[in-house]
This record gives structure tokens, C-alpha cells and sequence, in this order.
């Protein structure tokens, strides 16, 4: 035998045995409702599966997330994830021995949607630390809005993976998958009238199964980096269902063929027209920055020309147009609002007066990093928890979902349009601020701040008027108070802010509040939001609740 051999055998053989600590989930009782802090409990099994054994303290946390992995920044703090409890408990484990750790918790619905999220035990004995993780559905849940938030989750794995999915894509993203979702599931009791699919399903077919291809076929197809993560819930939700094998298999065919066909319908649709955008003549006019994370971008500067979903074309949905133009009243009394709202901080030449509250809102509602659902995909998230709180059912879901994400789509389409083919391309507040357009005719009456920056920084790289979170609210408002009905009380939560609530007497006070928070970020000015961006999508929002899916009688 060679020597080294002889030597590393030699070496081995004198190396202590060790224990070996596995993790595993023996009992998940989740909270009966999906309400914050609802009580809830876990059991971790801790096996030692090594040859010596196992003694002293271990520390158990329990966290929840989007994905299966616990994201912290570099100075160690949780980013996305939240810590639910932890505990630290005294093993004395023979090899071959167990003991289990109980963990109580409090409901955390900031972090992820109820149809999808993981549960991660962090194990730390000896400064060994190992991770377990499973996903749930808050209990409930159904196979809609278990695959909405699958979406949304994969969203935001896009993110961190620094492929972001901007509002523009994402919506068309949503709206194609709840399309699949809603032509897959009505087809087989057909209440209301198809969008794309007249096709029956076959007799025998599974619903669920036929919903989750559906959703699973749309989304491999649009975001095809994250096939992993819903081939996986594909298995998920095939395993949940109580039916034969063949009526599953029926069920994923017919699946498949319908999210095919609403593929086909959007295959040119206008949005993969990526033409650079050309800023029109004219010193007031909206312009790239030159430095900065966003140096040299426009996003989506073709997306109005996108064939919408279901209104019949965007001037008929357009806004007014711009009166705060340099020169005017409005155009001053708007400005200095953002500059004294919202700036980040007070300067030389700024006081800022916004209030705590009101910084609360501004946050609350931003969902501009990469890393989140992004604003339709916060808008999603707390339709889930209304749907939860209703208890509707699976086509009602299915309906509620397609309409709201149909919405969404069409009031980005129309919001791009307004941003790059209006009369006047908005620059943004903190270009106008900051002195980025100088001494140009008009501006004067209004404060110059180079050190002005706004709350929420960077700004989005696109024009101010209008703002695309005000559309997307309104839309929101328009589905969901179709669907619910006005004086609604509802609890949102935000991806923004984990723990925090804010409560609400109707969909559109939320879409009000939504709106606003861009002035209160110094995002947009106030004419670009709730004056003209929030009825603008309210209209898009009516019309797709009464027009796209009628009661077949």
C-alpha cells in the first residue's frame, strides 16, 4: 500500500468520534387564521446520527421566508426573512438518540403571501449551525392562491438573483398566469364567459390539477430561471390532490393546452419591442440620468404601445395631461410640496415637515427594490389575505385573481403610455429639486436644492407623469371593490415593513394612501399620483371587473 495511504488510514483512525446532530420538522400546526401574530407552534426532531455523543446547549431558530434560505446583509441583519422565536435547549443525546424542541410563534404575513412561504429552522450546536426548511400554505389556502403567491415569491428570487422583474413585465407576467389559472378552472363548471379557452375539460378531469399546470406551463415559460422552484409546487400541489392518477393526468393536459393557448394569444404583443428611447426636443423634457445606479436607463419607454388585456386601447383610459407645467401655479405649489415632503432629510435650503406617519406610508407602500413583490405584487399579497379572510372559493379565486392582474396590466400599459407619449415627458422632482434643469423658463417661484435627496433613493428611471404605483392602486381599488364592496375594512401588511399593519374602511382609501406615499418618498409630484395616475387606474379597474368575465346564464 502506498504510504500516503497507509498514512491518511493511520490518521483516520485516530481522529475522535464525533456525534452528529440531523434536523428535522416532525410537527407543523400552523395559525388557524392569517392574521399578524396568531399563535401557531412547531416541533424540530433532533437526532444524533453520529458515533459519540451529543451534550450541551443548541439554539433553535425559527424564521420564515420567500425561499429556503435565510438572507442577511453583510453587517449580519436579516434582509426579506424574519426571525419568529428561538430558543436554546440542553441535549444530552446518546448516537442513535432523539429530543424534541417545541417552538410557539406569532404570525408574521409581512414577509411572503398566504398561499406560499417557507418555514426555516436554523440549528446551532458548537458553533455547528445546519438549516431545515419546508414550505407551507397558510391554512386555507387553495391551489389559486397557493400558484399566485408561488408567482410572487419567484418575482422576488428574480430579484436577489439581480434579474429584477420591473412592474411593466411583471404585470403581463401576472396576467397571463391568473388568465391560465381562471380558463383552466372555469372550464369546467363555466359560470362565467372564457377569455381565450371555449374548449370543456374532460370529463373526470381534476380542477386543481388542471389550475396548477395551467399556472405552472405560464410561468416555466415566462420566467424559465425559476423552473426549479415551481416544478417543485407543481409536485406540491399534484401531492395534495385526493383523486385518481388518471384524472390528475387529464387535468395537467388540459392544464398545459390552456396556458399554451394564452401564451399564444400575447406571443406578439408588442412587448419585446426594446427600442432605445429618444428623448423628444426640448429643454423640458425628461432625460436619463448621467450617473447614478440608474445611469443612462429608461425603463420601458415602448410598453404603452403593448396590446392591453382587456380595455380597448389606451386613449380611451388616457389622463388629461400635465397642467403643472413650468410657468403655472400648479407647477410650483406641487414641487415645493415634494421638496418639503419628501426629502430624506432637512438641508440648508429644505426643511422637511412630513410626519412620521407620514414616512410610514412612503415606505410602506415603495416596493421599489428588486427584491420584493414589487407594487402589483404587493397589491397581490393583500388580495390573497382578503381572499383568505372571505373564504372564496377555488373559481372564485380564480376570477378575482384573472380580473385584478388583467387590471394591473392594462393600467401599466396605460400609465407607460402617458409617461412617454404625452404631451409634455414630466421630468422627476428630484431633477426639477436638485437645479438638474438650471434657470430654464418656468422653474422659477420654486426653491433649488442641490442637496435635496428624495426618501426614497434612487428614483425610478422613468418619467413623473404618471405614476405608475398610483395606476396600479387605482386598478386595485376598481377589482377588488367590484368584487367585495365599498366601505370594506381590511389589515394590509408590506414586504417594506415586517410586523407592521395599516387598517383601511375601503379598497380605494388604501389605493388613496398608496398613492400619496409617492409624494411623501419625493418620488412623484401630487398632479402624477392621486389627482390623475389613482382615477385613471380606477376607471381601467371598473372596466375589467363589469366587461371581461360576465355571468353566463
Amino acid at each position: 500500500m502506498d504510504q500516503k495511504v497507509v498514512d491518511l488510514v493511520t490518521a483516520q483512525n485516530l481522529l475522535p468520534s464525533q456525534g452528529d446532530l440531523v434536523a428535522k420538522f416532525s410537527k407543523i400546526d400552523l395559525p388557524k387564521t392569517i392574521e399578524m401574530g396568531d399563535r401557531a407552534k412547531v416541533n424540530v426532531k433532533l437526532t444524533n446520527q453520529g458515533s459519540a455523543p451529543v451534550t450541551g446547549p443548541v439554539t433553535v431558530k425559527l424564521y420564515t421566508s420567500t425561499d429556503s434560505t435565510i438572507d442577511r446583509a453583510p453587517d449580519g441583519k436579516l434582509v426579506n426573512d424574519c426571525l419568529l422565536t428561538s430558543t436554546i435547549q440542553q441535549v444530552n443525546l446518546l448516537p442513535g438518540q432523539s429530543t424534541t424542541v417545541r417552538l410557539n410563534y406569532g404570525n408574521m404575513t409581512s414577509v411572503g403571501a398566504p398561499g406560499a412561504c417557507n418555514l426555516i429552522a436554523e440549528i446551532n450546536q458548537n458553533n455547528n449551525t445546519k438549516q431545515i426548511s419546508k414550505l407551507v400554505s397558510a391554512t386555507g389556502s387553495d391551489v389559486v392562491l397557493d400558484w399566485n403567491a408561488t408567482a410572487l415569491n419567484a418575482i422576488q428570487a428574480e430579484g436577489k438573483a439581480g434579474r429584477g422583474v420591473p412592474p411593466t413585465v411583471g404585470s403581463r407576467l401576472m396576467a397571463i398566469t391568473s388568465l391560465s389559472v381562471y380558463d383552466a378552472v372555469n372550464a369546467f363548471d363555466r359560470t362565467h364567459t372564457s377569455y381565450a379557452v371555449n374548449t370543456p375539460a374532460p370529463v373526470g378531469a381534476s380542477e386543481e390539477a388542471a389550475a396548477a399546470a395551467a399556472a405552472h406551463k405560464a410561468l416555466v415559460t415566462l420566467l424559465p430561471n425559476q423552473t426549479q422552484l415551481f416544478d417543485r409546487q407543481l409536485a406540491r400541489s399534484l401531492a395534495e390532490i385526493d383523486d385518481t392518477p388518471q384524472a390528475e393526468a387529464d387535468g395537467v393536459a388540459f392544464g398545459n393546452f390552456v396556458a399554451d393557448t394564452i401564451l399564444a394569444s400575447r406571443a406578439n404583443d408588442g412587448s419585446s419591442n426594446n427600442a432605445p428611447y429618444v428623448p423628444p426636443e426640448g429643454d423640458y423634457v425628461w432625460r436619463p440620468k448621467t450617473e447614478g445606479p440608474n445611469k443612462g436607463a429608461a425603463l420601458g419607454p415602448n410598453w404603452g404601445k403593448v396590446k392591453p388585456f382587456a380595455i380597448p386601447n389606451t386613449a380611451a383610459f388616457a389622463p388629461k395631461g400635465l397642467d403643472g407645467v413650468p410657468g403655472t401655479d400648479r407647477f410650483v405649489q406641487d414641487l415645493e410640496e415634494v421638496r418639503l415632503l419628501g426629502g430624506k432629510q432637512s438641508t440648508a435650503n429644505t426643511t422637511v415637515t412630513r410626519t412620521p406617519d407620514q414616512t410610514e406610508i412612503a415606505i410602506f407602500w415603495a416596493d421599489d427594490r428588486a427584491d420584493t413583490f414589487r407594487p402589483y405584487g404587493q397589491l397581490n399579497q393583500i388580495a390573497e389575505e382578503v381572499a383568505m379572510r372571505e373564504e372564496t372559493t377555488v373559481p372564485e379565486n380564480a376570477r378575482l385573481f384573472a380580473e385584478l392582474n388583467v387590471a394591473l396590466a392594462d393600467a401599466g400599459i396605460v400609465a407607460w403610455d402617458a409617461k412617454y407619449n404625452s404631451k409634455v415627458i414630466q421630468p422627476r422632482p428630484d431633477d426639477l429639486i436638485t437645479g438638474g434643469f438650471g434657470e430654464k423658463k418656468g422653474i422659477s417661484g420654486t426653491v433649488t436644492d442641490p442637496e435635496w435627496e428624495p426618501l426614497l433613493s434612487p428614483t425610478p428611471p422613468f418619467p413623473d407623469y404618471i405614476s405608475g404605483h398610483s395606476t396600479f392602486s387605482g386598478a386595485f381599488a376598481g377589482v377588488m371593490t367590484n368584487f367585495f364592496g365599498d366601505n370594506y375594512s381590511f389589515t394590509a401588511v408590506s414586504q417594506e415593513m415586517p410586523g407592521v399593519t395599516r387598517t383601511y374602511n375601503s379598497f380605494y382609501d388604501a389605493a388613496y394612501e398608496d398613492a400619496i406615499s409617492r409624494v411623501y418618498g419625493g418620488v412623484h409630484v401630487r398632479e402624477a399620483t392621486v389627482d390623475d395616475a389613482l382615477p385613471t387606474g380606477l376607471a381601467v379597474g371598473n372596466f375589467v371587473a363589469q366587461n371581461l368575465f360576465k355571468t353566463v346564464v
